[in-house]
């Protein structure tokens, strides 16, 4: 038994080719299998390996104008502590998750080079530099944090990082970095790319909220000037009750009507009503969020404006507190002097004022330019172009006011007020006034098409007209404007209606239609009409929309 199993140990003897072919066969089906996987782990390990690569990225500073003595010391002192460890650290997030961490993949921290050396740089905005180590598995940068550990903050114009395959990824900041004395946490900017908040990629929902949350406050303590916090509030500081009764007003907003609403700023409240906010009296500043603020030509342009005004109105004032006569304006070239001359006083006129005012002379030699009103565009080429009606339509969508205009659902259009108050609700508008304008279209085919378009001040003008109209010298109406879409994808006007309140309540109000004209006198009742619509919007604008 054991001679058998012994023999067993050793190769039968068989002639050397037998013995070749067997070995090629374990050559074949054990050694070439073996290779072949060692070879596929060794690629896929190979293939999984991050490969790290540098991003640059490029930040744009906006510097101010002009430094008080106390902002350039500053300014050096960040320069210098800058050059210690004292920088500006930037950060690039992911918009993926890290597996590991279930948190968004993070770049290594880089710190904004040349702050030291570009101290000095003159000029309006100033580019300074990072690099960052990220690796192939990073993604696509969806944030950039921001930590400013400078003792002054800075205004972060956009952020331009290259290096990626996606391109250039570029971040919109326009925001101003407080130094972490101030704001100890980093400041956030997101990618241009925008995207729903259902298709929010996993690495910037946690910061996305933050930031809401941030934005938002708690609701607590006194705004600083440095916050950025969109918080709000009821009109309750538009008196000052610790002056006296007369100068206390009610609080406006509330459960009842909650608008209008202003940026809480939790400041105290008065002395003598506790629902009374206390007053921020100039020169102290009102609190707006910190980037709301104006900027330095923003600035410069209100304070220009604001002397240009008290010049516009100071010699006019002047003239009538001295002359008896009337100076309304006789003809359009009056208008046009304006911007021409300015307002420039008659001969004989200018003695009585020299005369009663010495300084007036002074005033005039000194302001000629700040007289002169500024020529709007819209006629610098062009000084009829405010006349024509596809100009008063573009400005419908196009001019200060662009929010009133919508799209007809019914006509003719009809009044949601009281009709036991202010009569039947239907307007004066008919089908014959409009269907020469809708290019061959009848009115039910333009509604369906969605041609036909309203700016409609009706409602909101006609519970106060009588007491606009009861004023000297002002007359008003409330209107309603009907647009129809051209095929060339702009609007034209095509009636007008103006309205007054009935005389007694429950009547029929006084109505009138107007549509474009077709001889020199009803083209200037059409202009007129046209002014009572731009009256109604400048005051819709300033007293609705802006509260």
């Amino acid at each position: 038994m054991l001679r058998g199993e012994q023999s067993k140990l050793f190769f039968q003897p068989a002639p050397f080719p037998l013995r070749q072919r067997s070995l090629d066969g374990v050559n074949r089906v054990v050694r070439a299998p073996v290779a072949a996987a060692v070879t596929e782990k060794l690629v896929k390990v190979v293939a999984e390996k991050p490969v790290r690569f540098k991003v640059r990225a490029a930040l744009t500073v906006r510097k101010k104008k002009e430094e008080d003595l106390k902002e350039k010391i500053a300014s050096q002192l960040d320069a210098f502590s800058d050059k210690i460890g004292r920088n500006v650290v930037l950060e690039l997030v992911s918009t993926e998750i890290d597996p590991w961490t279930q948190k968004p993949k993070r770049s290594n921290r880089a710190v904004l080079r040349d702050w030291f050396e570009k101290k000095n740089v003159k000029g309006e905005r100033v580019v300074y530099t990072a690099e960052f180590m990220v690796d192939s598995s990073f993604g696509m940068p969806g944030a950039i944090a921001v930590l400013n550990r400078h003792q002054k903050e800075f205004f972060l114009e956009s952020i331009v990082v290259e290096g990626f395959a996606c391109g250039p990824v570029h971040f919109s900041c326009c925001s101003w970095v407080q130094p972490t004395r101030i704001h100890p946490t980093k400041r956030v900017f997101f990618s241009n790319k925008p995207y729903l908040p259902s298709e929010t990629p996993p690495g910037l929902k946690e910061l996305r909220e933050e930031e809401l949350a941030e934005l938002r406050g708690d609701g607590m303590g006194e705004r600083k000037i440095t916050d950025r916090i969109y918080d709000f509030d009821t009109y309750n500081d538009l008196g000052n009750p610790d002056k006296g009764f007369e100068y206390a007003r009610p609080v406006i907003g509330g459960d009842k009507m909650p608008y209008p609403r202003r940026c809480r700023t939790g400041r105290s409240p008065t002395n003598t009503d506790v629902h009374a906010e206390s007053r921020v009296e100039y020169p102290l500043p009102i609190y707006v969020p910190r980037d709301e603020a104006f900027e330095e030509g923003k600035q410069e342009m209100l304070s220009a404006g604001a002397l240009k005004a008290l010049l516009h109105n100071l010699v006019p004032s002047l003239v009538a507190s001295i002359s008896p006569e009337s100076h309304d304006f006789k003809a359009f070239h009056d208008i046009d002097n304006l911007f021409k001359e300015g307002l420039r006083l008659k001969k004989t006129l200018q003695d009585q004022l020299f005369h009663k005012i010495p300084f007036v002379s002074k005033i005039e030699e000194s302001s000629e330019a700040l007289l002169r009103f500024d020529t709007p565009d819209i006629i610098t080429k062009d000084k009829f172009a405010w006349l024509r009606d596809d100009e008063f339509a573009r400005q419908a969508l196009a001019g200060i006011n662009p929010v009133n205009i919508e799209r007809l659902q019914v006509f003719p259009p009809v009044s949601k007020l009281d009709p036991t108050i202010y009569g039947p609700p239907g307007s004066a508008i008919k089908e014959e006034h409009i269907i020469g304008h809708l290019d061959g279209m009848s009115v039910q085919q333009a509604l369906e098409e969605n041609k036909l378009f309203i700016l409609d001040f009706h409602d909101i003008y006609l519970p106060f007209l009588d007491r606009i109209n009861a004023q000297d010298g002002r007359k008003a109406y409330g209107t309603r404007t009907l647009f129809f879409l051209t095929p060339l994808g702009t609007l034209k006007p095509i009636a007008i209606e103006l309205s007054l309140p009935p005389a007694i309540p429950g009547c029929s109000r006084a109505k009138r239609v107007l549509t474009p004209p077709t001889d020199a006198t009803s083209n200037w009742l059409w202009q007129l009409a046209k002014a009572h619509v731009c009256s109604n919007d400048a005051g819709v604008h300033q007293l609705v929309n802006h509260w």
